[in-house]
C-alpha cells in the first residue's frame, strides 16, 4: 500500500522499508532510507496529517503501525548521531 502514490504516502516514502530497518536495529540505514524520498523528513514528519496511518492494514484489526512517530524517530536520531550534514 506504501509504495504508490495513490494511497498511504503522498511522498512515496517507503514506509515498510524502513521499519522493518528499524525493527531490526538498523537505524542508520532507515534514515538513509527515509531520505530517499523525502528530503526534509524533520519538517514533513511534524507537520504531515499521516494519511499512511489510515492506509495501513493493520488497522483492520489493530491500531495502526505509528508510522509518523517511527519517522520523527528516525530523524531525531540522525541529528543526534550526526548522520545528518548540512550542504551549501
Amino acid at each position: 500500500y506504501c509504495h504508490t502514490q495513490n494511497s498511504g504516502c503522498p511522498l512515496g516514502n517507503k514506509i515498510p522499508e524502513w521499519n522493518d530497518l528499524v525493527f531490526n536495529g538498523l537505524w542508520e540505514e532507515a534514515y538513509y532510507r527515509l531520505t530517499e524520498t523525502n528530503n526534509f523528513p524533520e519538517f514533513t514528519g511534524r507537520v504531515c496529517p499521516a494519511p499512511c496511518e489510515g492506509a495501513c492494514v493493520l488497522g483492520i484489526t489493530e491500531d495502526p503501525v505509528t508510522i509518523k512517530n517511527v519517522e520523527n524517530t528516525i530523524i531525531d536520531t540522525a541529528f543526534e548521531k550526526g548522520w545528518v550534514k548540512p550542504t551549501a
